[in-house]
């Protein structure tokens, strides 16, 4: 009798045991991660460097649309989404309605580049050139810039053009083909998150002319992560990190890390302005 429980002790505690080691944790266990394709390149040098760390931790990485990580997050299909953008009005009832409890973290300053091929004479464009060239009015060139779903057609639309449409402008399927179509058309002027210029070559990063309202003329910069962060590049956005997750597993563990200070220096390092701890960048 007495072995008989002795077993029974012992049985009990080795399933335990076993529960035990399948427990996900901050840095243990498998995750999902959805990007943004303006910052693929980023969090992957995020999720490598964080693997490296933690072993354990088994993560992948899927680049999407704007649109399409944020409809995965509010129907619980994702943990986590690194995002160009906020939620809009639609999205947030949506959230509401499912009873979501998400976090949501300030992961980086990003900006939107102007590219265009090196064979033009280009190398400034006014911001109120841009709006021109998303109405189909600049003259000898034709907006290229990735499709409806995608973050920067959405900032394009609500940020630049505001009220008025854009029009006569070519679609493209991903940010990476933009670049390809700039690339091979001297007449093409096209619109990708900086991130994704880091390894490209063949295309000319045009300097953009600050908006009216900041009341001054003729001045043009440069993406540039001190711009990114003061605000002062006139295409600069808030990149975002959303967690959907009831305790705190590993979206929330790489979240953490994404934030701190090794992943807010992994973003200086890729020409990002970070957004979550305090630095001093120089400007060139």
């Amino acid at each position: 009798m007495k072995f008989f429980l002795s077993f029974l002790v012992l049985s009990f505690t080795l399933i335990i045991c076993g529960c035990e080691e399948k427990l996900e944790t901050s840095t243990k266990g498998s995750l999902t991660i959805y990007a943004d394709e303006s910052v693929y390149p980023l969090v992957k040098v995020q999720m490598e460097a964080f693997s490296k760390l933690y072993q354990e931790a088994k993560l992948s990485l899927i680049p999407v649309t704007a649109r399409e990580g944020i409809v995965k997050i509010v129907n619980n299909e994702a943990e986590i989404f690194i995002s160009s953008r906020e939620f809009n009005d639609e999205e947030k009832s949506a959230s509401q309605k499912n009873k979501l409890e998400l976090k949501t973290l300030k992961f980086c300053y990003d900006g939107i580049a102007v590219i265009t091929s090196y064979e033009t004479f280009l190398d400034k464009i006014k911001f109120d050139e841009i709006k021109y060239l998303l109405q189909g009015r600049y003259k000898n060139a034709t907006a290229v810039i990735p499709e409806r779903n995608s973050g920067i057609f959405e900032y394009l639309q609500s940020s630049v053009m505001q009220s008025e449409k854009l029009s006569n402008v070519e679609i493209a399927l991903h940010e990476a083909d933009v670049i390809d179509l700039v690339k091979k058309n001297k007449n093409k002027i096209g619109f990708v998150g900086f991130n994704l210029l880091n390894d490209s070559s063949g295309v000319k990063i045009l300097n953009v002319g600050l908006r009216e309202q900041s009341g001054v003329k003729d001045v043009f910069l440069e993406p540039h992560p001190g711009y990114f962060v003061q605000k002062l590049y006139p295409l600069s956005r808030m990149i975002l990190i959303y967690v959907n997750e009831i305790n705190i597993g590993l979206a929330s563990g790489f979240a953490t890390y994404l934030t701190g200070n090794e992943g807010q220096k992994l973003v200086l390092e890729n020409n990002l302005g970070p957004a979550a701890v305090p630095v001093r960048i120089i400007s060139n």
